[in-house]
């Protein structure tokens, strides 16, 4: 019922309201700096009025609720772009430091070092004898393999550190993930206590920490039955029945309950790690593949290993260049030990072999192509004394071509038996030790022998009488011999003085073109400069299409930001101006309350 006491409910109702309006204002004014911060606003509506016979007397002011400024969809676009331009930074930071491994603009590196080193057999080829001109090689050899071994460990060491990095960053999505379930736990605790109670900040921390996640790894979030709020847009709110939070297409977060990601690098050798999600049958399943966004995506992106892949995924930037400087050097070793072997020797050995004797070799893995190839004798003095052609096609094994060697022939045709070339020595392909070796039957005879190919590539693949030890950018290096005495290097084709038949053929080597077989099993035929220029330029094309993409994503995070901040961020000069209304109205209740008083008074002393 009406009547003057009861009319003090309403300034009172007013007064009360206005401090909430005051407090919430201070509170976001509190906060303006805060960047996940959402401004709030008082929901306040007349309260229900006095119903009289003519008319409706209002009761004053009640306060709803305190609702965030929140636009679910300006916010998902925002999140995107800030995954986006974290994912290219991280991406071009990456690449940025591999390409600073290739430092072929400044004059120095491996392409400058190849230079020297082929210019060093040039010298070596002028005065084939000359000892120094020996040891000056040696020393181009040794620098032009030890930066290509350097190059290589840098871009592994490169890699090693971006894997620790994914570590953490997996850790810390893990850490966000427990702790957004354990926010949704009291968000429903809190609102289902009363429709209209809103867990405001609870809201903001779990989008804070629903931002992270994303920029780390990339999310999705689903959110059932959004609502909005017709008091300040009805379809920018996110009051929602349910959420989850998924990576990769699978539930990390599904409510209040939490699945972690997994690490493992236990099954890889070469230590990078495979993410994997722990399913409800505590089976594990491998999310490498599918994860191409944020830090971890970029990461992936850059250091994927053969080792951590599942069908249809691709190994990553930094182990494709690591693979293209693992198939330059083998291009290298195997071209030079291919034309070393024509330098004649008293015997013929190969490395130790993975091939059985009824293997084909050109499918076998190594090198060797179809074509033929002569194993030439030479005496002490440089005459030649015959040869024996070999000739490989699709089908030759190990075993046919020791077949051949050994075959009964007039290799010169001059009707003796007892001075071919299966009279002099012997090929043997080793089962046992894998190896295969020609060797004399008579030592003290002194016959030299050469094996001059003919597109084969026999001697290179198997690494017959090397000149560069090892077969990938980990391992190249002068042959230990070398290393040790590189007064022994031959320059000769027949061991006689004034013979640099191999020196030659070496410098020549340069502008040959050469097939270099890489990691897919494609082969490309390109110099070896030039094949050194497009690996390397491979790494500074990249670098410079990711800089370029990085700077649209940057202008595209900053206008989602702007737009995101627009409609939730705290304007401090907004805010004052509300503080003053409210601050008036505030008063403007006290002085009606004051006034109620004054006029109960004054009855009371007419009573009186």
């Amino acid at each position: 019922m009406g009547g003057l006491l009861s009319s003090l409910n309403t300034p009172y109702t007013g007064l009360t309201g206005h401090q909430v309006m005051v407090d919430v204002t201070g509170n976001n004014i509190a906060n303006a700096n805060n960047e996940f911060y959402s401004r709030q606003v008082v929901r306040s509506a007349a309260e229900t009025p006095l119903w009289k016979q003519n008319y409706a007397l209002g009761q004053g002011l009640d306060v709803l609720t305190i609702e965030r400024v929140h636009d679910e969809y300006s916010y998902m676009r925002y999140k995107k772009a800030a995954s986006e331009k974290t994912y290219y930074d991280t991406s071009f930071s990456g690449l940025k430091e591999a390409s600073s491994y290739y430092p072929e603009i400044d004059g120095v590196g491996i392409y400058k070092d190849l230079q020297s080193y082929f210019n060093a057999w040039k010298d070596l080829s002028t005065k084939a004898g000359d000892p120094a001109q020996k040891v000056a090689l040696a020393e181009q050899a040794n620098t032009l393999t030890k930066n290509i071994r350097e190059t290589r460990k840098s871009l592994e060491y490169l890699q090693q550190r971006l894997n620790d990095e994914m570590k953490v960053a997996v850790d810390e999505v893990n850490r966000l993930g427990e702790q957004i379930a354990i926010l949704n736990k009291k968000i429903k605790e809190y609102e289902n206590q009363d429709f209209n109670k809103k867990a405001n900040d609870l809201r903001d921390l779990r989008d804070q920490y629903e931002f992270e996640i994303n920029n780390l790894i990339g999310c999705d979030v689903f959110k059932q039955n959004v609502r909005g709020s017709a008091c300040v847009n009805k379809d920018i709110a996110d009051f929602d029945d349910d959420y989850t939070l998924t990576i990769g297409g699978h539930s990390i977060v599904d409510g209040d309950s939490f699945h972690p990601l997994v690490l493992d690098n236990s099954e890889n050798p070469s230590g990078i790690y495979t993410i994997k999600y722990l399913r409800n049958d505590h089976k594990p399943y491998n999310l490498t593949n599918a994860l191409n966004q944020g830090k971890v995506g970029a990461i992936l992106d850059l250091i994927r290993t053969e080792d951590v892949l599942t069908c249809n995924g691709t190994i990553g930037k930094l182990q494709v260049y690591i693979n293209d400087l693992d198939t330059f050097a083998n291009g290298i070793i195997e071209a030079t030990n291919n034309i070393y072997a024509e330098s004649s020797q008293l015997s013929a050995r190969s490395d130790q072999l993975i091939i059985d004797a009824r293997d084909a070799l050109t499918t076998s893995g190594y090198n060797v192509h179809e074509g033929t190839f002569k194993v030439v004798m030479y005496d002490k003095d440089g005459n030649a004394l015959g040869a024996r052609e070999v000739t490989i096609n699709n089908l030759t094994t190990m075993q046919s071509i020791i077949n051949q060697l050994n075959a009964n022939v007039d290799d010169n045709q001059d009707g003796n038996a007892l001075n071919d070339f299966d009279d002099r020595f012997e090929a043997v392909y080793n089962n046992d030790s894998k190896t295969f070796s020609i060797a004399s039957k008579n030592p003290t005879q002194e016959v030299y022998i050469s094996i001059q190919d003919n597109g084969t590539n026999f001697a290179g693949a198997f690494g017959i009488n090397r000149f560069f030890d090892g077969n990938d950018a980990s391992n190249i290096e002068l042959a230990q011999q070398y290393r040790n005495d590189p007064t022994l290097i031959r320059a000769f084709r027949e061991a006689v003085d004034g013979n640099f038949v191999v020196a030659n053929k070496m410098q020549q080597l340069q502008f040959d073109k050469i097939t270099f077989t890489d990691y897919k099993g494609e082969e490309r035929s390109e110099t070896i400069g030039g094949y050194f220029r497009y690996i390397a330029g491979k790494v500074a094309s990249e670098t410079q299409a990711t800089q370029t993409t990085q700077a649209t994503k940057e202008a595209v995070y900053t206008a989602t930001k702007k737009e995101y901040k627009a409609l939730s961020e705290v304007s401090v000069d907004d805010e004052l101006v509300n503080l003053i209304r409210f601050q008036s109205g505030y008063s403007a209740n006290a002085k009606m309350i004051t006034a109620i008083d004054e006029m109960i008074t004054t009855l009371l002393g007419i009573k009186n």
